[in-house]
């Protein structure tokens, strides 16, 4: 089922309760056959996108259940029952250690402390798959013995068995969040796991995105995918209805979900308005996104539901502000103020458009993120964050992280820090666990990356 599809099926209530009821009825199969693993995959989902009572209640008292056992017990009942599922070794079987490969380790793993004989190190993973990936390829518990773990998901809804698989009594493990229901989650699951008011958003790099000069070529730029749930098809529904004006619009993207540039444009010659000016530029490298973007006046951003959208803040160092989507579920939503832009429903876009394009110096939104976000502010509330929940849990704290970026893969803002770390990364692939591959694991695998998008 495709997203948008999926997003049609969701606006009835009567089609989420039997999804959730046909769910909850798999989960608790698995949890009588005893498999944690796939009944916590069920009851998680249940809980966190059904939005059905019943059901949902259901699922939350066997989550909630199995939370308290895992902070009470040494052995990670989760991950144990996630280790001895296909379904690690299928993940497994995706990742490369090598720097090649479909999934290279490395971009989404990165050291932000050094471990020493008297304080532990600090490691961030970012992405759901990436936590996975570390649980099915290492020695978790060995690693948490020598680091501390700061896990960046990059979607909204964090009631999920990745997460519970990092929960040890005394290790606490930090939880980027950038929604209140997910905040409010983890705060409720209470520790180890510590959220932490940050999402991949906060890690963008100031001296990357800077503003252009004054001469802005385009009116509206959007940074995305062509997947369907970008939703170009009603940003040009929109410009249609602009009757006065051709407006300028610049779309940086790539293919996604078999979707290229030509469906983009099929769709703007059938919803647009005719001969609208419009540019598409594929698989830009950063440098050149942030170029192209700061020559924008408006960034826009439609999507119903993502994570926590990079592009968007991008824009914002570039000095674009934003057009939001009102009831997008995510973190786009909280970086819009008076300094950075407007909210809008579909309805309301047309007339937010020529607004902004003719107000659009009206906004400071470099101003205002320089001040609250980018990776120099983010890497000091996480350090100060890992200052209070080591030292609570009676470690000790006095040498803090270094500064990394997303870029869009994790980096380190000064790069002599891959050096600097390296008995670290070779200490955690002495941690490696052997797992069996196969390519019909690898297949299987694949659909578990993909589906864990596709139904988050």
């Amino acid at each position: 089922m495709t997203r948008s599809l999926q997003e049609a099926v969701f606006e009835y209530r009567a089609a989420r309760g039997l999804i959730a009821a046909a769910m909850t009825t798999r989960g608790r199969m698995a949890l009588g056959s005893g498999n944690l693993y796939r009944a916590l995959g069920d009851l998680c989902w249940v809980t966190r996108v059904s939005n059905v009572g019943p059901f949902g209640r259901i699922a939350e008292r066997v989550v909630n259940e199995t939370i308290a056992t895992l902070r009470r017990e040494p052995r990670n009942v989760v991950l144990d029952s996630y280790r001895a599922d296909p379904a690690s070794a299928a993940c497994a079987s995706l990742y490369a250690l090598t720097g090649k490969g479909p999934h290279d380790l490395w971009r989404d793993l990165i050291v932000l402390k050094r471990a020493t004989a008297e304080e532990k190190g600090v490691i961030l993973l970012k992405y759901v798959r990436t936590f996975n990936a570390v649980a099915s390829m290492f020695d978790l518990p060995r690693l948490m013995k020598r680091y501390t773990f700061v896990l960046e998901p990059c979607w909204a809804g964090y009631c999920d068995p990745s997460l519970l698989m990092y929960i040890a009594p005394g290790n606490p493990v930090l939880v980027q969040c950038f929604t209140e229901e997910d905040y409010r989650f983890v705060a409720e699951t209470g520790g180890p796991l510590v959220p932490i008011r940050l999402g991949p958003a906060d890690w963008v790099d100031a001296d990357l995105f800077k503003p252009a000069a004054e001469k802005k070529s385009y009116d509206l730029v959007m940074v995305a995918n062509w997947a369907p749930h970008k939703r170009h098809a009603q940003l040009f529904r929109a410009l249609h209805e602009i009757r006065d004006r051709q407006v300028r619009v610049l779309l940086i993207g790539f293919a996604w979900a078999n979707r290229t540039a030509a469906d983009v444009r099929r769709e703007a010659e059938r919803f647009g308005p005719p001969g609208m000016h419009l540019d598409i530029i594929e698989n830009l490298p950063p440098t050149e996104v942030a170029a192209h973007v700061s020559q924008s006046k408006v960034f826009v951003f439609l999507s119903r539901k993502e994570g926590d959208n990079k592009a968007l803040v991008e824009a914002m160092f570039a000095g674009v502000p934003a057009i939001v989507y009102d009831k997008t579920i995510g973190g786009a939503r909280s970086r819009i103020n008076a300094s950075t832009g407007v909210l809008a429903s579909d309805a309301e876009l047309p007339a937010k458009i020529v607004d902004m394009i003719d107000h659009y110096d009206r906004f400071t939104p470099r101003e205002w993120v320089l001040e609250h976000t980018g990776s120099a502010n983010a890497t000091r509330i996480l350090n100060d964050a890992l200052a209070r929940a080591v030292t609570s849990a009676g470690g000790r704290y006095t040498e803090g992280i270094v500064e990394k970026t997303n870029s869009p893969n994790l980096a380190y803002k000064d790069p002599s820090c891959r050096a600097r770390f390296r008995a670290d990364y070779e200490f955690i692939l002495g941690c490696r666990s052997d797992v069996p591959r196969s390519g019909a694991l690898a297949r299987d695998g694949e659909r578990a990356v993909v589906k864990r998008d596709a139904v988050a």
